[in-house]
């Protein structure tokens, strides 16, 4: 059943099970994608550069504001403007337990199509000062990829990326910077749909490996295709070792669950995976058991992005619309979805 909602929803059922309270945390007349929130409860947005008209890249929502982040300067896109260092195409933003926060610029460049290099940053947020640059030159990663998302293990210092361009997952060892690409042709990591249906509206353009995420204890990637229709994990030591061929390695990966077209995804700390619902404008989840449950669903939800908690367990989401032609688009939300 599908239950459409007001603006600021209040509590129902669907089959006598109650919905979580939606309401709106943030809006803005520009297509984000990214969120991330510390563990101060700092709200941080990204604004992936896909058109000219891109005012600002990484900011920090202040009271429903959109403010720059780390400032102005980084933001600026001017070509008369001489800065160090400034973003080119910001597409998702991490914060983890020690109080950083990550930003993965594609560096993919609008004018040429393509990625010189991608950079993945690391700013502090006691001071919101920059505290490493991880740079992926386009002869390791390629000219045509996009790092799209990731997930960081602080314990192992491994990074995991995956790549929506060219299919698999890259992974970077923040001790050595060495960077690799793995199952790069395994189906998991490939478009596995010819087309996929929101609203009505189709879209048929190939995206592969998208959604990523580690499950708490570390001991599993979890990751989809977005035009794809099931949810795959793999051992992460079978990631890490560098002593079995990539084929060996395939052999590991797991079909979870059949979940239909999904996005961003992400676990809560008892081990259900939400997941952003395509093509039912919902947000799913599936427990441990790769049971498959709509949580909630209704117009409002449209194209369901990326995710991220905050300190009291509530579960936030951007709307991105990236479905709907841009003249029919209305505002870009974030949603707080208060779960029981």
């Amino acid at each position: 059943m599908t239950l459409v909602l007001s603006h600021l929803q209040a509590q129902n059922t669907i089959n006598n099970r109650a919905v979580p309270e939606l309401s709106v945390f943030a809006e803005t007349g520009n297509q984000w994608t990214g969120i991330a929130i510390s563990k101060h409860n700092r709200v941080f947005v990204n604004f992936p550069r896909w058109t000219r008209k891109t005012p600002v890249s990484v900011a920090e929502i202040i009271n429903g504001i959109v403010v720059p982040y780390p400032n102005t300067a980084w933001n600026n896109q001017n070509s008369q403007t001489v800065a160090t260092r400034k973003f080119i195409c910001v597409q998702s933003v991490l914060a983890d337990e020690f109080n950083t926060l990550w930003v993965l610029d594609t560096g993919y460049e609008l004018e040429t199509d393509s990625t010189k290099e991608a950079h993945l940053y690391r700013f502090d947020l006691s001071d919101n000062s920059l505290q490493n640059d991880y740079t992926f030159p386009a002869a390791i990663i390629g000219g045509k990829s996009y790092l799209n998302d990731f997930r960081v293990d602080n314990q192992k210092q491994m990074v995991y990326f995956t790549d929506s361009q060219l299919g698999g997952i890259v992974l970077l060892d923040l001790k050595n910077n060495e960077i690799r690409r793995v199952l790069s042709q395994h189906p998991s990591t490939l478009t596995e749909v010819t087309k996929i249906v929101i609203e009505g509206y189709e879209r048929k353009h190939p995206v592969h490996s998208d959604g990523i995420e580690l499950d708490p204890k570390k001991e599993y990637l979890y990751y989809c295709a977005l035009m794809g229709e099931n949810i795959y994990r793999i051992p992460t030591s079978a990631l890490l070792n560098k002593n079995i061929s990539d084929s060996l390695r395939g052999k590991q990966v797991e079909k979870f669950a059949k979940t239909g077209a999904n996005d961003g995804i992400i676990f809560d700390q008892k081990g259900n995976l939400y997941l952003s619902s395509l093509e039912r404008n919902a947000i799913s989840k599936l427990n441990s058991n790769g049971l498959l449950e709509e949580v909630i669903s209704t117009p409002e939800i449209k194209w369901p992005d990326s995710f991220a908690f905050d300190n009291q367990g509530n579960l936030f989401f951007t709307i991105s619309q990236i479905h709907v032609p841009k003249e029919k688009r209305g505002r870009y939300k974030i949603f707080k979805l208060q779960l029981n």
